[in-house]
């Protein structure tokens, strides 16, 4: 049976928190000024977030796949990208499982058993309680969105059930792209991602 394969969304967020330690919170202009040559934004549950401090790493392996619960229980031999960025401290991650160009997809939202095992491990649920529901669902996309402070199973902690990612990296060290995602929260409360894009600068 193929396992769930989340492992690489911890690393989405190892790299945003990269960001928000090294970048000024000077995003107040980005409205302003639509021909930024990097740039990550969607509309998301508190507003829009936009922000040119963002970019994206590709890794052929998972060696540094992070430490938080989610890389704990899930893990990939395959390459992955994470696009990030943070905006005022808010943080969005988006990881996908490859480094070419391709549309790359998730689906657990239909999955009651995936979906709660999800919930649970974000809400502090234990490896043991959570690893055996973790079967029969391969997925090769992820969003998550948090709010300033916002760690594993806190309110404003976002993830998604289902998204849809298009990632073009034909110029190697400039990607382009679009994202749509189904976000929810440990309290299960919901939101939709439909606008998200991306072109950023990256490795």
């Amino acid at each position: 049976m193929k396992k769930l394969t989340l492992g690489f969304m911890a690393f989405a967020l190892s790299v945003a928190t990269m960001f928000s330690s090294c970048h000024k919170d000077d995003d107040d202009d980005d409205d302003n000024n639509e021909n930024k040559v990097s740039e990550l934004s969607a509309t998301v549950n508190d507003g829009v977030f936009k922000t040119s401090a963002a970019a994206f790493l590709s890794s052929n392996s998972a060696d540094n796949t992070g430490t938080s619960k989610l890389s704990q229980i899930f893990s990939s031999t395959s390459g992955s990208t994470t696009i990030a960025g943070t905006e005022k401290g808010k943080q969005l991650a988006i990881t996908i499982k490859g480094t070419t160009t391709g549309t790359y997809n998730l689906s657990v939202g239909s999955n009651s058993t995936v979906n709660q095992a999800l919930i649970d491990l974000l809400s502090g649920g234990t490896i043991q309680d959570v690893i055996k529901d973790a079967v029969n669902v391969e997925t090769n996309a992820m969003v998550i969105y948090r709010a300033v402070g916002q760690t594993e199973g806190g309110n404003d902690y976002w993830f998604s059930t289902k998204a849809s990612v298009t990632f073009d990296n034909s110029l190697v060290l400039y990607a382009t792209g679009t994202f749509t995602a189904s976000m929810m929260n440990k309290a299960k409360d919901t939101f939709e991602i439909t606008d998200g894009k991306f072109k950023v600068f990256g490795k």
